[in-house]
């Protein structure tokens, strides 16, 4: 038994197939909890979502279930001969099955993001565009060709130490592809991870550009700053703006958002401002009275998750939008009621600009979406981070397809660069010089219609018109 314990652990240890055995296909006996990380991760409240598949799991309960088929031998000399040839059996398949690029195999996405914290609705909601992606790609078998794809999710608390760490953790169990942070202050560190591991990293809704260009295995889901803040810059110029205040977050995004307005704003005689407060801030009086103080004839609302209604509800106060053209990144769906309660009588007086809107684009990759979304039971308010998440599945399924399970960088690079894709927000290419989404920006209104509120299409920026200059190309 000493042998077969070990030619067991050895056999299922060298497996990268994932796939879910079960003590009860050998033992008629209670499955016990695992005692590692499960499958699918934690989710926000720490319920465990799946349970592992091989390797780190599989040894511990092989070595209990031959401990308890040894009790079983002394009580039963033919039951013992049985779970041998049993084991033996599984032994055999599990090695014929996991020789040869032919074989089937098994992909694990590693969906790292925010599900807790100032942009928690972010995570949530590119995971679940990401399983209709998956759904729609592979026609509902979540299987590429003899691939298996499983997800495990993360919480990375829109915090880097956190970020780095279950990054790790997902890397050093055997992920191949690290998929959708958010926040630009864990985006950027995980991608520098990805790679000093020669591992992918397909970031989620985040608009920083310090990623663009930076490794061969990087790429992104969501228009970077400059594009947004190109069509940004067009809406104020065509108000007749020649100046504009930007009012945002202290931190990596905000930064290189004023960075990239200032970068911008030559080219529209557009002379730029800014008013940084820190992440947590609510109360935004102070900071509001700084920006208009300046006169601007636009402000430019970057802020990104909670605390918006608060900030619109000050700019209110303080008669802002009778002083300035509002421009703002579109409101999460989630914030859609208490956006437009902050602005009262101002809702039609600010102009959004975003990603994607639900409902507005009709085109196969919405409708797609959207059935996928209700045939997996994911009823989260949709809003451009399920788009983003829809676009990174599709972005797998096609690297698995070109470049293997194995997903080599390279490989992965040849397959990507230049991919042209069908989504909600339209036709999305990957730029292969840095691997920006060359997509197109839409401004909206938000209006109501009936009890609640939506946003309606008022014009649409051509990919073309707000695609920004390659800074850095891949190495």
């Amino acid at each position: 038994m000493f042998v077969l314990d070990v030619t067991l652990r050895t056999c299922f240890n060298e497996q990268h197939s994932d796939r879910q055995l079960r003590k009860s296909d050998i033992f008629n006996t209670p499955i016990t909890p695992w005692a590692t990380t499960p499958r699918g991760g934690w989710d926000a409240t720490g319920v465990p979502l799946q349970a592992p598949g091989s390797g780190e799991g599989h040894s511990t309960w092989l070595r209990g279930a031959l401990t308890q088929g040894k009790a079983m031998r002394r009580n039963n000399i033919a039951t013992s001969g049985l779970l041998v040839l049993s084991l033996l059996a599984l032994i055999s398949c599990s090695v014929e099955e996991g020789t040869g690029d032919t074989a089937a195999e098994t992909v694990t996405v590693g969906i790292i993001g925010s599900y807790t914290g100032p942009i928690s609705n972010f995570g949530p909601a590119w995971e679940d565009g990401f399983r209709a992606g998956l759904d729609v790609a592979t026609k509902g078998t979540n299987q590429v060709g003899d691939v298996k794809v499983q997800i495990q999710v993360r919480n990375d608390t829109s915090d880097p130490t956190t970020g780095l760490s279950v990054a790790k953790e997902l890397l050093g169990a055997g992920v191949r592809i690290l998929a959708g942070p958010a926040s630009s202050a864990v985006v950027v560190p995980v991608a520098q991870l990805a790679i000093d591991n020669d591992a992918i990293l397909i970031a989620g809704p985040t608009g920083s550009a310090d990623i663009d260009g930076m490794g061969a295995g990087v790429y992104r889901t969501s228009p970077t700053t400059p594009q947004l803040n190109t069509a940004v810059m067009q809406a104020a110029a065509a108000r007749g703006a020649k100046t504009l205040m930007y009012i945002g977050q202290d931190y990596a995004y905000g930064k290189a958002a004023v960075a990239s307005l200032e970068q911008i704003g030559p080219d529209k005689v557009i002379e730029v401002d800014n008013v940084l407060l820190p992440v947590g801030t609510q109360d935004f009086t102070a900071g509001v009275a700084t920006a208009l103080a300046a006169n601007p004839d636009a402000i430019f609302v970057g802020w990104a998750g909670e605390g918006l209604p608060q900030l619109f509800k000050a700019l209110a106060d303080q008669g802002g939008f009778d002083k300035s053209h509002i421009i703002t990144i579109g409101p999460g769906r989630p914030q859609f009621e208490s956006y437009a309660a902050a602005l009262g009588d101002n809702l039609d007086k600010a102009e959004l600009i975003t990603y994607y809107a639900q409902d507005t684009m009709g085109n196969d990759g919405e409708k797609a979406m959207d059935e996928a979304l209700k045939r997996l039971g994911l009823k989260a308010p949709i809003d451009h981070q399920q788009a983003e998440g829809y676009l990174g599945a599709l972005m797998v399924v096609k690297a698995i397809e070109q470049a293997g399970p194995s997903l080599k960088v390279d490989a992965v690079h040849k397959a990507l660069s230049g991919a042209k894709f069908e989504t909600p927000v339209g036709t999305v290419t990957i730029r292969p010089e840095d691997h920006i989404c060359v997509q197109p920006i839409f401004g909206y209104a938000m209006e109501k219609a009936g009890a609640e509120y939506r946003l309606k299409v008022i014009k649409t920026y051509a990919a073309a018109d707000v695609l920004s200059p390659v800074t850095r190309t891949i190495p």
